[in-house]
């Protein structure tokens, strides 16, 4: 292990991506009862439980059952999204376009993780968006609960790091509501490893939330998930420097590994798994100044991965980073440069900082050891060139840190005075509880008339909040409509005219967007909308903003931007736009836009005259071959 220790997951399978997600619970008895045997079929023999799920799926549609053929279709697509991603992504584009499907979160989740597998984060996190506001909207716990937890573990990996751990919780919250308690599991080891992340650093609060999954994963019986912990509590403890506890927690994890060998025949992926305990244990073991023994056994990992994943460059190329480090402690440079050389020849054509930060501070390390000074001095520039592309990696990052801290610091003094609060409602209780019956009965009353009046309260909120989302929100694209817009607009032009500031408009308009409605269908037409509004709105300034004004047509705001500045958004947005993935849908479907951009010069004394300059010079963009920027006259 490094000053970077790498997290074990859950088990995928067994804990997060079983169909029944969405199915049990849903279903009535009987289906749900056979889509659990079909799951567990599926273990063993997945073309078999696929094809069980399509008569299924045939027979609902005969029957009209929606509820039942949505139930069906959803659990299809969660053993594709786990064992055949592209199939995954095919089936739930095809399924989403159907009316049946139209309210439906599930589904959108199921494709998000398909994406996610398939490598197109972007995609992914836009569909686990969507299942969040829809399964919100629609009131689907077991739904949200999901498409929270796959939203946290994105928004972690991009440094999101207080949206991942709010997603998280949440999503923990709403499983324990469930009563899921495999689901509890996974949500709280993603919780964990966020708080052990080096960049996060949030030790005591990892370390008790892997310890409230010890005990979750012992009374379950769930042996490698023990095993699992223990590594992430021995890997959270090394990085705090306390190597005693950390080994302790190394052995734990190797000795269930042992127990789940002997209880399940060795099961595939047992070795790999004891591959990675070996090297973090013997890690921990050289620093603690036993080399014979820790050099022993990293030579045994490193021949167990070459002979049985020798495709795996990554994890060869780790394993000799860590016994070169070892060779170094135990005094052997010239060992230690031969592993050492070997780690920097994978990982420096990748440019993983990381590891090259580690492999150049182990070989100036190793080549002071030697005497060899001119060398030690490449290697610790080399070190520190690494260190300051993290360190700018991490500027923005620090900022999230703080309020992370200032977060949990918060919490604390909340749950403290919850904690008061209790104790006097619990005092209160009491002195009730000693008054006549009529004062008993009168607070009943009261309490009654508490409760209807706040239904009445969320009823009316729930439908105000509806009511202006289909008021100043598109449906489709989830972009401000066209009223929403203009009242925006309208604003900035009285502000930029008060101010004398610059202010820019651009009009955006998909190319041939008829023909792709006519060829290919408005189903495939409306996931064309979709993903051209999510890079349209991902590739604008902070402080920009973007409205659908009509079928295919959209405008942009763009306060402070001169004509030049507009122009160079304009063709960011133009470049985004060609760049979708679209291998998914028919080939030869390429969507590109036109755009006409104007400045808000003195000239123009009103918003409305501002986009008829905006839709000049877009028709001028169109009538010159369009996919192109024109900039008006």
């Amino acid at each position: 292990m490094f000053n970077f220790p790498v997290f074990r997951a859950m088990a995928a399978r067994a804990v997060l991506m079983a169909p029944l997600w969405f199915a049990a619970g849903s279903a009535h008895a009987d289906l749900a009862q056979q889509l659990a045997a079909i799951d567990r079929e599926a273990e063993r023999d997945v073309p078999g439980a696929l094809a069980k799920l399509e008569t299924l799926a045939a027979e609902a549609r005969v029957r009209r059952a929606d509820a039942d053929y949505r139930e069906i279709q959803t659990a299809r697509c969660w053993i594709l999204g786990y064992t055949d991603a592209a199939g995954a992504l095919a089936l739930a584009t095809t399924e989403i376009a159907k009316p049946v499907f139209r309210d439906d979160a599930s589904l959108h989740v199921c494709r998000g993780y398909a994406y996610e597998q398939l490598q197109r984060n972007e995609d992914a996190l836009a569909e686990y968006e969507f299942g969040v506001e829809q399964a919100g909207r629609m009131h689907d716990q077991k739904a949200l609960a999901r498409a929270l937890a796959l939203r946290g573990e994105q928004r972690y990996v991009r440094g999101l790091y207080a949206d991942a751990i709010a997603d998280l919780k949440a999503s923990y919250e709403l499983e324990r509501a469930l009563d899921d308690a495999s689901h509890q599991r996974y949500v709280l080891n993603a919780l964990a490893n966020l708080y052990a992340d080096p960049e996060v650093r949030d030790f005591d609060n990892a370390i008790e939330t892997y310890r409230k999954l010890l005990a979750a994963n012992e009374a379950a019986g769930n042996v490698r998930g023990q095993a699992t912990t223990h590594f992430n509590i021995a890997s959270t403890y090394e990085n705090q420097g306390r190597l005693p506890l950390a080994r302790r927690h190394f052995e734990l994890a190797l000795a269930l590994e042992a127990q789940r060998a002997a209880a399940e025949h060795s099961p595939v992926d047992l070795e790999a798994d004891l591959a990675n305990d070996k090297r973090a244990y013997a890690v921990v073991l050289s620093k603690m100044g036993e080399h014979a023994k820790a050099l022993a056994m990293l030579d045994a990992v490193l021949a167990t991965l070459q002979s049985r994943y020798a495709s795996d460059k990554t994890a060869i190329a780790a394993a000799r980073l860590s016994r070169g480090a070892a060779y170094r402690r135990a005094g052997r440079h010239a060992d230690a440069l031969a592993d050492l050389d070997a780690a920097l020849l994978h990982f420096g054509p990748i440019h993983n900082i990381r590891f090259l930060k580690k492999i150049q501070e182990e070989r100036a390390a190793a080549f002071g050891q030697a005497g060899d000074w001119r060398n030690a001095f490449s290697a610790q520039q080399g070190m520190l060139e690494a260190q300051q592309a993290i360190d700018k990696q991490k500027l923005d990052e620090r900022t999230t840190r703080l309020r992370i801290q200032f977060q949990s610091e918060q919490a604390r003094l909340r749950n403290a005075e919850l904690q008061h609060q209790n104790i006097l409602q619990l005092r209160d209780l009491e002195s009730t509880a000693r008054v006549r019956r009529w004062q008993a009965a009168a607070l009943a009353a009261s309490l009654a008339l508490i409760v209807l009046l706040s239904v009445l309260v969320v009823r009316q909120r729930r439908f105000s909040r509806k009511m202006r989302d289909l008021a100043l929100t598109d449906e489709l694209t989830r972009l401000p409509n066209r009223r929403h817009f203009m009242a925006v607009a309208n604003d900035a032009f009285a502000r930029a005219g008060k101010s004398r500031s610059r202010l820019s408009l651009a009009g955006l308009d998909i190319d041939y967007f008829k023909r792709i409605n006519d060829r290919y269908g408005h189903a495939v037409g409306d996931i064309v909308l979709q993903r051209v509004a999510h890079v349209l709105r991902s590739a604008l300034r902070p402080g920009d903003t973007i409205g659908r004004v009509g079928g295919e047509e959209f405008l942009c705001l763009l306060p402070g931007a001169s004509e030049q500045d507009a122009l160079q958004v304009a063709e960011r947005l133009r470049q985004a736009v060609l760049d979708i993935d679209c291998s998914d849908l028919p080939a030869g479907l390429a969507p590109s836009i036109s755009i006409g951009v104007t400045e808000n010069i003195p000239e123009v004394d009103s918003l409305d005259l501002l986009c008829q300059r905006a839709d000049h010079a877009l028709y001028r963009a169109k009538d010159k071959g369009r996919n192109r920027v024109e900039l008006a006259a």
